[in-house]
């Protein structure tokens, strides 16, 4: 099933990218060695910026956790996520975690949390980027900005539903009640359990981070700075292609709407929503010949060079003896 859709991806790029081909070509072949390491570095940038919001949450729990293993962690986050169609970035983050003495109820709340934090901070992040560049956005493409606020509004309800879960007990044990109801069949017993487990880890970990403001408002700055870090990203791929486009800031809050849109859309292992989000935005200010080519540097920076530094990462691990190959 999982080569079926991306078969299907494939194709569907394909007739994305045919039409302008040639021009994609051309624009990008003429990329200079510096521009493209620049390029390499920003997507790395953001992996270690991801890893300190990491750290600073994993570490204000369990001391012994250190950057490097921080750095560890994201890149197996990476490797899961398109190794394994996301399916498996919990379960890898959570074994290397156990090699440091962290229970496994533990490092799922926390790992959760984690993403908790930043779906919450991309959403704040957008709102505020809607709200100061409203007047900009309404000019310059009218016809979208209603479906703008639509996956505004479903992201606002995911994030209420995370941020409830976390903090209000209420909310934990209606959920509770709810898994209960599910069928008691032998289907459903193993995935009620484990349902409700990782509720209460996570409530856990939760009351843990609000016990220590601190440490919860350093993970949301290293979170704001990741994601001003991430949404950066498609200006420089415009100036390296010498695109003239939006500016900074109006590059920001196109990106930062970008990844309000990718959230409430269904994905595989990371493609699709991204790719018809960027090209669904940004054609409309730089053409789609321009656009498929700041698509494909963008990709390239953000998921196909840390895919690639993964691996490395994730051979290292299992030669160091942090994580047994056998256990991923």
């Amino acid at each position: 099933m999982n080569i079926i859709l991306l078969l299907f991806i494939a194709v569907a790029l394909y007739f994305v990218f045919r039409r302008d081909y040639k021009e994609i070509i051309k624009s990008i072949s003429g990329i200079s060695v510096p521009a493209f390491l620049a390029l390499l570095a920003a997507g790395t940038g953001y992996q270690l910026l991801d890893a300190a919001a990491c750290f600073t949450l994993i570490h204000s729990r369990v001391p012994q956790i250190k950057y490097r293993q921080a750095v560890e962690i994201t890149f197996l986050g990476v490797f899961g996520n398109v190794s394994t169609f996301s399916a498996g970035i919990i379960p890898m983050q959570s074994y290397y975690l156990s090699r440091y003495g962290v229970q496994p109820g533990s490092s799922i709340g926390m790992l959760i949390l984690k993403y908790v934090f930043h779906k919450t901070t991309i959403f704040f992040y957008a709102a505020v980027m809607l709200l100061v560049q409203n007047k900009w956005l309404r000019e310059t493409m009218p016809e979208l900005v209603h479906y703008i606020y639509l996956g505004f509004a479903v992201c606002a309800v995911i994030i209420l539903a995370l941020v409830l879960l976390c903090t209000w007990n209420g909310a934990r044990r209606l959920l509770r009640m709810l898994i209960e109801k599910l069928p008691d069949t032998e289907k459903w017993k193993d995935k009620k359990t484990v349902g409700m487990a990782n509720l209460d880890y996570l409530y856990h970990e939760a009351q843990e981070v609000i016990k220590n403001p601190v440490s919860g408002l350093k993970i949301e700055i290293w979170n704001l700075l990741k994601l001003t870090w991430l949404y950066a990203v498609p200006f420089l791929t415009m100036r390296i292609l010498h695109i003239s486009g939006p500016d900074f800031w109006n590059a920001q809050a196109l990106t930062a709407i970008m990844f309000l849109i990718t959230g409430v859309l269904p994905n595989m292992a990371g493609i699709g929503p991204t790719e018809f989000a960027f090209l669904l935005l940004f054609s409309n200010y730089i053409g789609s010949a321009a656009a498929s080519s700041a698509l494909i540097l963008y990709r390239t920076a953000t998921y196909f060079w840390p895919f690639l530094l993964s691996i490395v990462v994730l051979r290292f691990i299992v030669r160091s003896g942090d994580v047994r190959s056998g256990g991923l």
